[in-house]
């Protein structure tokens, strides 16, 4: 069967959100998180939605909305990447935008996490910024920012 579908996250959903980014960290450039900053981060910024494949959690994204809408995070399993699910997340973000009536989507990456930026350029995203940030790791890194207009 292996279809997608995307539920908003609940605080169940939390111990699977925390265990898929330290999965990631490394290409986040993150810093380790306990559950409970994870409630709190979640509860506080943002909609987190997760993703399933026949009953299974397979990635997890976050919306924030305070001006613009801004894709937050994207962490799919390590097992299912490359199957088609980032594009299914962009795909709904996309739509989720429009429902709620923003007329772009901005994603930011940084320069060296490059199977981001191939899909973020595949769905049609526009590089629109680059410049330096500090990462959630605290080291300088040079961000980009991408755009979709909708």
């Amino acid at each position: 069967m292996n279809e997608l579908r995307y539920f908003p996250a609940t605080e169940a959903d939390m111990p699977f959100i925390a265990e898929t980014y330290e999965q990631n960290i490394a290409a986040l450039h993150g810093n380790h998180r306990t559950l409970e900053v994870w409630k709190e981060l979640l509860q506080n910024k943002g909609q987190a939605y997760y993703i399933v494949r026949d009953a299974q959690p397979v990635a997890w994204f976050r919306l924030d909305t305070e001006e613009d809408l801004e894709l937050g995070m994207l962490q799919v399993a390590p097992s299912c990447q490359r199957q088609g699910i980032g594009k299914f997340i962009l795909s709904v973000t996309e739509a989720l935008a429009k429902e709620k009536g923003f007329p772009k989507v901005i994603i930011h990456t940084t320069e060296d996490n490059l199977p981001a930026q191939a899909l973020y350029r595949k769905a049609g995203y526009a590089l629109t910024e680059v410049g330096p940030c500090t990462t959630a790791d605290g080291k300088e890194r040079v961000g980009y920012t991408f755009e979709k207009r909708l």
